[in-house]
């Protein structure tokens, strides 16, 4: 549904709603993000708290700078080298299996599984 129409489908859905917060209700009812919700609510006349919104901005952002640490925790995992082997040829001959299954597990893609 695009904007016209959830609009128009608002007037009548706004006086039927019973639920604590209009904007979560909107969000779920309409299938749209609190930013496209805040935005519509607005439009219909729906006076919203501007704490409350500069709040949710602040939590969104603060979730997506920990998703990047997260990431980058996670990249620096997988790059992070236990073993002074470059090649899994070079692990065998040292003996060292944990790290030639390691080199072998780098090396494989989900490409090559398939084929």
């Amino acid at each position: 549904m695009n904007r016209a129409g959830r609009l128009a489908s608002a007037k009548t859905w706004l006086p039927t709603f019973t639920g604590k917060n209009i904007l979560r209700g909107y969000c779920n009812h309409f299938g749209v993000d609190w930013r496209c919700a805040a935005a519509e609510l607005k439009i219909l006349g729906v006076q919203l708290d501007p704490a409350y919104l500069a709040q949710r901005e602040k939590n969104d952002e603060e979730m997506v700078r920990k998703r990047k640490e997260t990431a980058n925790r996670r990249q620096a995992v997988v790059d992070q080298h236990w073993h002074p082997y470059t090649e899994p040829f070079e692990a065998y001959l040292a003996g060292d299996y944990a790290a030639l299954y390691d080199l072998e597990q780098s090396e494989s893609t989900p490409d090559d599984l398939t084929e």
